[in-house]
């Protein structure tokens, strides 16, 4: 093979594993996102569940529900 065309060659290697590379880069970006969205919606969850672990230690269930002095 004359040395044109092993170059030719190499570019057309070369462009190939360029898009290859953004291909990946692209994934990746999306599987960061979804990450993060999903990072959101436990943090909101471990909010929720603590709220409720809080009201459900103050008021047993079946006890009448009690009125702080100064709530007014």
């Amino acid at each position: 093979m004359s040395a044109i065309g092993e170059a030719i060659s190499a570019v057309k290697e070369a462009l190939q594993l360029s898009e290859d590379v953004k291909r990946a880069g692209e994934t990746l970006k999306e599987v960061a996102r979804e990450l993060r969205d999903q990072d959101r919606r436990i943090t909101r969850l471990e909010a929720q569940w603590d709220t409720a672990l809080v009201f459900s230690q103050r008021n047993p269930p079946g006890a009448p529900r009690q009125i702080e002095p100064g709530a007014d």
